[in-house]
């Protein structure tokens, strides 16, 4: 159906995988990236996955029948890709609480941010999202200057079935904080499909619900005090190191900047 070579992966309309899964349009990373080369919209694949524990992988590829003009899919509009420098528009939420937020509550801290939906059973998709920003939480509480300047956010797609009761008991899991969790540094949010799909769009998220589950893919981005892109990861082989150094940059740059901002302007004498 396409092909997203930052995230590595295709999105294939598949039939039936006898003892693993039904027919189903779902992205798949691929193992060597010379795949995404041998392929174009509207092929005809045959191709082996390797399965392990709950993710799965195209390993062999195998072009059946090349597409013509006619057989290739309806043609979509092409994807935004979050540039670096860019402005993050005052997008709204719907937080675990029920609380509005905006982007813009946040301006002042680095904000991390990934894409999930609560009922995501692979485990290297969203599951894979929300543990790595577990570990960032965690490494982002051992300085608490930096804990202060900064904050998490992460956006279910599926707001029909992630109500904030269901947004809370979730994410409280993932901060093992359970009861206990106040999601005052790291908040689960979703928006109404109005408001969802230009938030998914600009952040490059595609997802397309069926009966059981959402066809997605994977963003996650590094937003700055100023409010601009600083990061932005496709895909799921970004590591929390990295998210982490991203999340340390744009806030030691913010820093270095407001107090450059706040020096007097220094005098010269002119020579005579």
């Amino acid at each position: 159906m396409s092909i997203d070579k930052l995230g590595h992966e295709l999105i294939v309309d598949h039939d039936a995988v006898p003892g693993l899964m039904d027919a189903m349009t779902m992205p798949y990373p691929v193992s060597d990236n010379s795949m995404l080369t041998q392929v174009s919209p509207g092929d005809e694949i045959k191709a082996d996955i390797a399965v392990q524990a709950n993710s799965a992988v195209i390993d062999q590829l195998e072009v059946v029948k090349k597409a013509t003009p006619g057989d290739s899919p309806a043609q979509v509009k092409p994807i935004h890709i979050p540039e670096v420098g860019e402005r993050v528009p005052d997008f709204a939420l719907t937080n675990q609480n029920g609380k509005r937020i905006r982007f813009g509550d946040y301006r002042g801290k680095t904000l991390l941010i990934t894409f999930f939906y609560t009922r995501c059973n692979l485990s290297d998709y969203c599951p894979r999202m929300n543990s790595n920003l577990a570990q960032v939480d965690k490494e982002l509480a051992k300085d608490p200057n930096l804990y202060a300047k900064t904050h998490l956010i992460s956006i279910s797609f599926d707001p029909a079935h992630d109500t904030p009761t269901v947004l809370r008991s979730y994410g409280a899991a993932y901060t093992e904080r359970y009861v206990k969790e106040d999601f005052r540094h790291w908040e689960f949010a979703t928006a109404q499909p109005k408001e969802l799909k230009p938030l998914a769009d600009f952040f490059a998220v595609f997802y397309e619900p069926d009966a059981t589950s959402i066809t997605h893919s994977l963003s996650t981005a590094v937003i700055g005090p100023d409010g601009t892109v600083k990061a932005w990861y496709s895909g799921n082989r970004w590591k929390p190191e990295e998210a982490l150094q991203a999340v340390n940059a744009a806030t030691a740059s913010s820093e270095r900047s407001r107090v450059a901002s706040s020096q007097p302007a220094s005098t010269y004498s002119t020579p005579r």
